[in-house]
């Protein structure tokens, strides 16, 4: 099942990577919709002092989500496919705490289509956390 976990935990990776490009190298394809709901269009919020440093504050995001991204792959594979304990906590702390925050900040604002993204990510980081589990805890005989 290890095996199973650093293949989905890849996926999620990539998923968060690619998410986190988005958001950096394209704000208004992520935020545009939680501007939706707050009665904004992406167009007329760069527009504004306020819509602009919300579209920095977005790309910041991405940014941050990208470096995530890239310090977890070097975790994956050098400690969690071989079944190191810190490294599935750091998973579960890490992305717990990155993809469980953003889920909160969406169901607040109702932004339907982050609130998607960020359960797709947990649901993926959760299978390939607890799919191994045993591996990583079992009983010593």
């Amino acid at each position: 099942m290890l095996k199973v976990g650093t293949i989905l935990l890849t996926i999620c990776l990539v998923f968060s990577g690619v998410y986190g490009l988005l958001l950096a190298v394209s704000p208004g394809t992520i935020a545009s919709s939680t501007l939706e709901v707050r009665g904004e269009t992406f167009e007329a919020a760069k527009e504004t002092a306020a819509g602009q440093a919300f579209i920095v504050t977005v790309r910041h995001l991405g940014v941050f989500a990208i470096c995530i991204s890239i310090a977890l792959f070097f975790v994956l594979f050098a400690a969690f496919n071989k079944g190191a304990k810190w490294a599935w906590w750091a998973f579960l702390l890490v992305g717990g705490i990155a993809w469980i925050y953003g889920l909160i900040v969406q169901i607040m604002e109702g932004d339907v289509l982050n609130m998607i993204l960020h359960i797709i990510g947990i649901v993926i980081m959760a299978f390939g956390l607890f799919l191994p589990v045993k591996e990583f805890f079992a009983k010593k005989a």
